[in-house]
């Protein structure tokens, strides 16, 4: 079982004053060759009866002096699990939640243009407030 990152509460808790509630932590997937773990599946209830399902890979960056090497692992992992949910033909959007501290800090320009040209999905949660700040879907 993976680690669970120490902002995690933090986010799950923005998460759920936005509606979203856990269907499960962490959401395993596997194929023929690779088993993840993403941190969390979270259903949210439209139109009555419907429901929204949100993949939801969360990197805290608590080594605040050396952000550069969890970046690294953090739009990799994305890219890895993306490609898995497609070659799987699973439509779950996945998105990459990381607190604010992190996107204000190290998300310059060349970051934010890979974020985009790669098309990942951004969550940015205030971790004292427990709340989104802003939602950056990067569609596909």
């Amino acid at each position: 079982m993976p680690a669970v990152d120490t902002c995690q509460p933090q986010v799950i808790r923005a998460l759920e004053k936005d509606g979203w509630r856990i269907q499960q932590s962490p959401f395993h997937l596997a194929d023929a060759k690779r088993s993840i773990f993403v941190d969390a599946l979270m259903t949210k209830g439209i139109n009555g009866s419907r429901q929204q399902l949100l993949l939801t890979e969360i990197k805290c960056f608590a080594q605040f002096n050396n952000m550069t090497p969890d970046l690294y692992g953090a739009i990799g992992q994305y890219l890895i699990y993306r490609a898995m949910l497609q070659n799987m033909m699973n439509p779950m959007p996945l998105y990459l939640a990381i607190p604010r501290h992190a996107y204000e800090h190290i998300f310059d320009d060349a970051v934010v243009r890979v974020i985009n040209e790669a098309k990942i999905n951004l969550i940015v949660i205030d971790l004292v407030l427990e709340e989104i700040v802003l939602w950056k879907p990067n569609l596909i």
